[in-house]
């Protein structure tokens, strides 16, 4: 992608998410589904995606800059069977709402499992569909594809419509099976009785008091749909209120000031863990950012709307929030090594007046400047929220880049990463507002297809495994280094005092020793070096070099384990999402870990 694509796509695509909302739909067929009640079920439907397109517009309201110009949009994610399926598809477009289908095989496959007569009506569905993905491997009647096209509903959808009837499952991937499912991930579910018996009810985890780790069909908790919808979208889609100008800064096309901040990458080159030629690279740009990440995504820009929003919407955000990842790393930890270092230098200064009292007073005001210099450090790095600004968006870019991936599987997980319950951070906002705005690839997901996914997949853990065996040599470089220099700054401790004490117990010239000023030279070095060593100490605590290390060769190893479990597995759908899952969970757990380490230990002064 060149330089004036990425300008523009820059200058154009506003980073404010359209305000979107997906709807899933399973049910039952008939004969299990009594056709005579289909004119109630679809005015059921469309009541229900009315109101909740009244809630969008009044959570885009409230919303204000959080959500782009447009006009927020309804999705309803469907296989079109006949019976249930169907019935809420022709509900949702005359109410306004787009469609994307899910087929659990082929098209020309999938036909054979309808009654004769039956599927002119999905296929004039078809063709009005924005997007079909269709499990190509699968063969007609395959409960396998049926499992997995209901999956895939789910993981497309923030509101589950179950056209049910109450009763147990009947068979694999089957409507009782879909729901227990979307109920376990939190997800809400919405009861269109296929009795006709009572009105829509919602069924949700977020109506317990205390929300259940893994709730259960039989004992969720559920309340009429038609009064509780409003809260359940605002819930879903409202942006976190409480971190407006968080999300503010992120949108702003101004980027961050360009201003070096060498603390870090002098301390990397001194240790040996970069050479210091290093110190003339500067951060990776937006562009450099932006055309590392397309190379695993290019091959999708084939895909209809998918693959256009994954270059204008997704791209962008990654790569802001990847730019500004690596800016704020180096902007926290240069902070800490300056801070650990001024407060070296600081008893330097201090002792110095031992040494030369005949400007001891230019030496205090020299101590004094450098203490400022360390409160004025903390306090700015502190007020500008490096460390997390720093966590926040690497986790964004993370996300990010494997939802790319996930997506092109039709995973989009809206409910994957955090309890569904709760109002999510303003990361897990963006991202599942991008989820919801990417929706469904319009693919085949055939041979061609996977073996185009899996290349991107084993594209990105062999660069993500090279840069994790990188980063543990250099931090371990570091670390060692760094633990050197101290244990031979307290050595050195030793050795003074060994030799002072030697020198004045055995000393025949006392007077010559006084003139030396012996005793100030050994207060000077015994209490410097180990000042200097606890500053070193300090530094490889706060950096945490030695567990960064041993994390970056345990996920190298881990991404090499996969990589090799991938190259080995069938080409499948399924075992493909497995893996994808699986490089997720490796991926992710490594900001979560730092997460862990640097909100205990945020910059403070040294002391």
């Amino acid at each position: 992608m060149g330089r004036g694509r990425l300008e523009h796509t820059e200058r154009e695509t506003g980073f404010q998410p359209r305000l979107v909302l997906r709807f899933g739909v399973t049910g039952h067929r008939p004969p299990r589904l009594d056709v005579a009640l289909q004119e109630r079920v679809k005015q059921q439907c469309c009541e229900i995606f009315r109101l909740a397109q009244e809630s969008l517009h009044a959570v885009r309201e409230a919303g204000g800059a959080a959500f782009s110009d447009d006009v927020p949009e309804m999705q309803l994610v469907s296989s079109l069977a006949e019976g249930a399926d169907v019935w809420a598809a022709e509900s949702a477009l005359e109410c306004g709402a787009n469609l994307a289908v899910c087929l659990p095989f082929a098209a020309e496959q999938y036909r054979r499992d309808f009654a004769p007569g039956q599927w002119a009506r999905s296929a004039a569905l078809l063709s009005r569909a924005r997007s079909i993905a269709s499990l190509a491997e699968y063969r007609a009647g395959d409960e396998a594809g049926y499992e997995l096209a209901g999956r895939m509903v789910l993981s497309q959808s923030d509101i589950l419509l179950a056209i049910w009837d109450g009763e147990g499952a009947r068979g694999r991937g089957g409507t009782t099976h879909i729901i227990g499912e979307a109920v376990a991930l939190h997800q809400p579910v919405i009861h269109i009785d296929a009795a006709g018996k009572q009105p829509p009810q919602l069924l949700w985890s977020g109506l317990h008091e205390a929300v259940p780790d893994r709730p259960s069909l039989d004992g969720v908790e559920r309340a009429n749909a038609a009064e509780v919808l409003p809260q359940v979208v605002a819930a879903l889609c409202a942006p976190p209120s409480d971190r407006q100008r968080t999300l503010n800064r992120f949108y702003a096309h101004d980027t961050l000031r360009s201003r070096r901040f060498l603390g870090w990458p002098v301390l990397l080159a001194a240790s040996g863990a970069r050479p210091w030629r290093s110190l003339l690279n500067r951060t990776p740009t937006l562009e450099q950012s932006a055309q590392d990440e397309w190379r695993h995504l290019e091959e999708f820009r084939i895909h209809g709307a998918f693959g256009q929003k994954l270059e204008t919407l997704l791209l962008p955000r990654y790569s802001r929030a990847d730019y500004r990842a690596n800016s704020f790393a180096v902007r926290f930890r240069s902070s800490f090594v300056a801070n650990f270092m001024l407060a070296g230098l600081a008893v330097l200064l201090a002792l110095s007046g031992l040494l030369l009292p005949e400007i001891k007073l230019w030496l205090i005001a020299a101590e004094l400047i450098v203490i400022i210099m360390i409160v004025v450090n903390t306090r700015r790095t502190q007020r500008g929220d490096y460390h997390r600004q720093w966590l926040d968006h690497r986790h964004m870019a993370e996300r990010l880049r494997l939802l790319a991936l996930s997506s092109a599987l039709g995973r989009l997980s809206l409910r994957d990463v955090e309890n569904g319950t709760r109002r999510p951070g303003w990361v897990s906002w963006l991202v599942r507002a991008t989820a919801r705005e990417l929706g469904l690839v319009r693919a085949e997901f055939d041979k061609a297809y996977l073996a185009k996914v899996q290349t991107a997949m084993l594209r990105l853990i062999d660069e993500q495994a090279a840069y994790h065996r990188r980063n543990a040599r250099a931090m371990s470089k570091a670390n060692h280094r760094l633990h050197l220099v101290g244990d031979n700054l307290f050595f050195g401790t030793i050795i003074a005092c060994l030799l002072f004490l030697g020198i004045s117990l055995f000393a025949t010239d006392q007077v010559a020793l006084a003139e030396w000023n012996l005793p100030a030279i050994v207060t000077f070095v015994t209490a410097l070096f180990p000042a200097l060593a606890a500053a070193l100490y300090g530094i490889r605590m706060q950096g945490d070099f030695a567990a960064t290390s041993e994390r970056s060769s345990i996920i190298a190893r881990q991404l090499v384990q996969l990589k090799f479990a991938i190259v080995r597995d069938p080409l499948s759908f399924e075992r493909l999402t497995d893996r994808s899952r699986r490089l997720s969970e490796i991926m992710l757990a490594e900001s979560d870990q730092w997460r862990l380490h640097y909100e205990t230990r945020p910059l403070s002064l040294p002391g």
